[in-house]
């Protein structure tokens, strides 16, 4: 549970500072201005002021297994969108993209902080959250070093198809985290109900 925890950031991290590495690229290729290039941050950051906090609403009515999905879902559309303003070189797409990805960034955060503390108590919580943030750093590391290097050899859209196949993998991850979450609750309540009846 703990590594899928882990992973699941890691394409959230991983596609949030896709644009930073290719900023000279991007502003040739698609002749933008330093304003131009930044809103590819501040349409991600700007919702997410607010989000964060409606996210963790829905989570309450919706539940945080369906949660994990959703927002890691809605985040990996925005990178399919941003992908494909890339092989397009179109940059209204590209934005369009960056909103759609910032609808589920921060929200899955709350998800995951949410399921972290309900598997992890006592010590074992801030070490576990703790360690998902180190892993999750990793994916904006990873992409520093990567993307740069699949522009030059096959083009932005490429470079962005990286950031798309680690957020299916995120994706993956989230599921994972949801049935083993079910399974373990089914089992306590199966354990439960034993011990009830062993009273």
């Amino acid at each position: 549970m703990l590594a899928m925890a882990c992973f699941y950031m890691v394409g959230s991290n991983f596609c949030y500072d896709n644009p930073g590495p290719l900023e000279t690229q991007l502003e040739d290729q698609l002749k933008l201005d330093s304003t131009h290039f930044s809103l590819f941050y501040t349409v991600y950051s700007l919702p997410n002021m607010i989000l964060p906090l409606l996210g963790g609403i829905l989570l309450d009515s919706i539940g945080v297994r369906m949660g994990l999905i959703f927002f890691c879902a809605v985040l990996t559309c925005g990178q399919f969108l941003f992908m494909l303003g890339g092989y397009s070189v179109s940059y209204d797409e590209m934005i369009a993209g960056r909103v759609v990805f910032g609808l589920g960034g921060e929200s899955m955060q709350v998800a995951q902080s949410s399921i972290i503390s309900a598997w992890f108590k006592g010590k074992e919580l801030a070490f576990a959250l703790g360690l998902n943030l180190s892993v999750a750093r990793l994916g904006s590391v990873i992409n520093g070093i990567i993307v740069p290097q699949v522009y030059d050899q096959a083009g932005l859209g490429t470079a962005l198809g990286v950031g798309f196949i680690i957020c299916l993998f995120s994706l993956l991850n989230a599921f994972g985290m949801s049935v083993l979450d079910r399974r373990a609750e089914a089992k306590n309540k199966e354990d439960n109900r034993r011990e009830g009846e062993g009273e």
